[in-house]
């Protein structure tokens, strides 16, 4: 099966959050698993880089270097074009993500979408489908219960146009399975395109969708409310206090829809225990041994049904405590120990 998996796709105008952090270590330990047991994965990430205020905003804060991540990119950037700073931000973002053990096949441009003239075909093929209608000065997607703009009042696209257009654009290039991670706060987002790809003629099975709840960090006994560059910690500023393993176990430890809370002044000692399994010279008892190897099986296809690494980690230390017993069990050991670095590579820990 072909799948596309598209997480983080943060916005071109600041670092890697925490929170796209999460959704980068959940997407890669699930491209893994599915590569894994033989799908062909492509990573993707989507870039919003469509003309608008909000980036002609960021590159006037660029030009006057009137924040710091703003006056930073302005020494990074090669030229003073809109085009020169996106660029910037995207190797600063992809840097970050790189030291998270986090890389992508392919980045897909908003703005190069609506050059393109997929949006417009989209929204002219959903009017000759009968699936719009013009209310207000503006062009809106037909639903049951409620219809949803997809051209503005002022003109232009919305954002649901351009994104049904993204995922259209995805299934023609031969996709049989969509998965999108998305941040929890557009968990609106959901039901209206959903509609829009029924509309078009879309698979509803071709599409999944797993909300990624937010992250609180702790550090001296207080939340981390406020970071450098705005209102939210970022990769940059937490990486250094913790490592990139750590980090990975924390994320892979919960469920996507489960917020979390991470204290950094108490780092996690699975990791180290994890690997020191793999080396122990007295392991436990055949049947447990067995048993935690079909828990660890089973783990790979429940994180492939509900989009979570949390049934890979939770294997992972079974297999360690199985491994770590008092008797030696010759043959299940070696099986115990390849299972548990097969679960360890998938969780990039």
């Amino acid at each position: 099966m072909k799948i596309c998996l598209e997480y983080v796709s943060a916005n071109p105008n600041g670092p890697i959050s925490i929170p796209h952090a999460r959704a980068a270590v959940i997407g890669d330990i699930l491209a893994r698993v599915f590569a894994d047991v033989g799908h062909q994965v492509t990573r993707e990430f989507y870039v919003n880089d469509a003309p608008g205020t909000t980036l002609t905003a960021f590159a006037r804060n660029v030009a006057t270097e009137a924040e710091p991540f703003a006056a930073e990119i302005a020494k990074s950037a090669r030229g003073a074009t809109l085009s020169d700073i996106l660029a910037a931000v995207r190797t600063r973002q992809n840097a970050s993500l790189a030291e998270l053990g986090v890389s992508f096949d392919s980045f897909i441009s908003e703005a190069e979408l609506l050059r393109s003239g997929e949006v417009d075909k989209l929204l002219t093929d959903l009017t000759a489908a009968g699936q719009t209608t013009w209310r207000g000065g503006a062009l809106w997607l037909k639903s049951g219960e409620q219809d949803w703009p997809l051209v503005r009042t002022q003109g232009g696209p919305t954002y649901l146009a351009s994104d049904l257009a993204y995922h259209r654009q995805k299934l023609s290039r031969g996709f049989d399975l969509l998965i999108d991670l998305w941040s929890d706060d557009h968990g609106a987002y959901e039901g209206r395109t959903r509609v829009g790809l029924q509309a078009l003629g879309c698979v509803p099975e071709a599409l999944q969708i797993s909300l990624v709840a937010p992250v609180r960090i702790l550090k001296e006994g207080q939340e981390r409310r406020v970071g450098r560059y705005g209102a939210l910690p970022v990769l940059e500023e937490i990486l250094p206090q913790t490592t990139p393993q750590q980090l990975r176990w924390w994320f892979a430890q919960a469920d996507p829809s489960t917020p979390q809370v991470i204290n950094l002044d108490v780092p996690s000692q699975a990791p180290t225990q994890l690997h020191s399994a793999l080396t122990s010279s007295h392991v436990g008892e055949a049947a447990a041994l067995e048993a935690a190897c079909a828990t660890a099986t089973l783990a790979l296809e429940q994180a492939q049904e509900t989009l979570s690494p949390r049934p890979l980690a939770e294997a992972a230390l079974g297999l360690a405590a199985a491994l770590t017993g008092a008797m030696p069990a010759g043959s299940a050991a070696e099986e115990a120990k390849q299972a548990l670095q097969k679960l360890l590579t998938i969780l990039g820990i």
